[in-house]
């Protein structure tokens, strides 16, 4: 089973922790929200909802302080039914009977030592099926996302996607709308940013190439989407991902 995992940055470590526990259990773990920071705009909620949604993962967490808030976002998601949860007893009930497809768990749950019984009860827990009323049907829904996420360096339209499920622009963007709770133009430009987002943590690529990469024309646009979407320029994000840099005083003294 896969589990989309994200928190606030209050909850950082208590998300390592998990995380790192899940995967030595043998589930998959995929990292909804792999940084943030106070500066970085808190859509933590909203990508777990995303993931699960998309069948990134079968399931999702999302560790916070703000766990009432979090639930709202997550719940925005069509197709998604995301509640809090402090015992075990709430979180079998909701995979049971109410087809909770994403737990989140309060911050404090962590410091009482008991989140890990409410994650246990959950993921042990089959999940009653969650029926999507509206919007495009799972298979044509699926397509899309496999579609934008294969041509994010080139030009994604409205009419391609329409095409690609064999529906008109204006029906294909209303029900994708109501499958995804934003407009085919709004996911596209988040899951280019995501991919930027990836290319800045993880590799020195210019920030022109890194646009060009994932299908901005220029790169005073990327940077204006990118600082819309996220809330820092991709320089400023990328300066605050960088590793901290190794210094080996004691070698050098010892060697001098």
């Amino acid at each position: 089973m896969r589990i989309a995992i994200a928190s606030d940055q209050a909850g950082h470590e208590a998300k390592q922790h998990l995380s790192a526990r899940l995967s030595a259990a043998g589930y998959g773990v995929v990292d909804a929200a792999p940084s943030i920071t106070s500066r970085e705009r808190p859509d933590y909620a909203e990508q777990v909802a995303l993931c699960v949604l998309r069948h990134d993962a079968e399931r999702g967490i999302i560790i916070t302080c703000r766990a009432v808030g979090a639930s709202v976002v997550a719940n925005r998601v069509p197709g998604i039914r995301a509640a809090l949860c402090n015992d075990p007893y709430s979180a079998r009930v909701g995979a049971n009977a109410e087809g909770m497809n994403v737990l989140v768990l309060p911050l404090h749950a962590f410091k009482e030592e008991s989140a890990e019984e409410v994650v246990d009860a959950y993921l042990s827990s089959s999940l009653a099926p969650v029926e999507a009323v509206g919007g495009l049907p799972p298979w044509r829904l699926q397509r899309v996302f496999a579609y934008i996420r294969e041509n994010l360096a080139r030009e994604v339209s409205v009419a391609q996607l329409a095409k690609t499920v064999g529906m008109s622009q204006y029906y294909f963007s209303k029900l994708f709308k109501t499958s995804t709770g934003t407009t085919p133009h709004q996911y596209v430009m988040r899951q280019r940013v995501e991919r930027a987002q990836e290319l800045l943590r993880d590799s020195g690529t210019a920030l022109a190439s890194v646009a060009t990469e994932v299908g901005f024309e220029t790169q005073s646009h990327f940077t204006s989407v990118f600082r819309h979407i996220v809330g820092v320029t991709p320089k400023r994000y990328r300066e605050m991902h960088e590793p901290a840099p190794h210094v080996e005083m004691e070698q050098q003294e010892t060697a001098a």
